[in-house]
């Protein structure tokens, strides 16, 4: 049996909208998220840190659910993965 899930995240208002207004013609907007393996300074360990980032999307049809990171738009802003806001 399966058990539900959920995955927010959350932008800031004034980031999108800064992002939709300087890319008019995107399609929608990427929303992904990426665990990467990382030392933080001043820690003798490595951990895995979730890295949330929007973009636009420039390509058409499936290729845009394809499309890799750096294949939706130059810019991208950072997101959180712990709502109401960033811890």
């Amino acid at each position: 049996m399966t058990q539900p899930c959920r995955i927010e995240f959350y932008f800031k208002t004034e980031d999108l909208l800064k992002m939709i207004n300087a890319n008019p013609n995107a399609n929608g907007i990427i929303v992904s998220q990426e665990i990467r393996k990382e030392k933080p300074k001043g820690m003798d360990h490595y951990v895995n840190i979730t890295h949330i980032t929007a973009r636009p999307d420039h390509k058409l049809g499936a290729k845009a659910a394809t499309a890799g990171p750096g294949d939706g738009g130059d810019e991208s802003i950072d997101g959180c993965p712990y709502p109401p806001g960033c811890n």
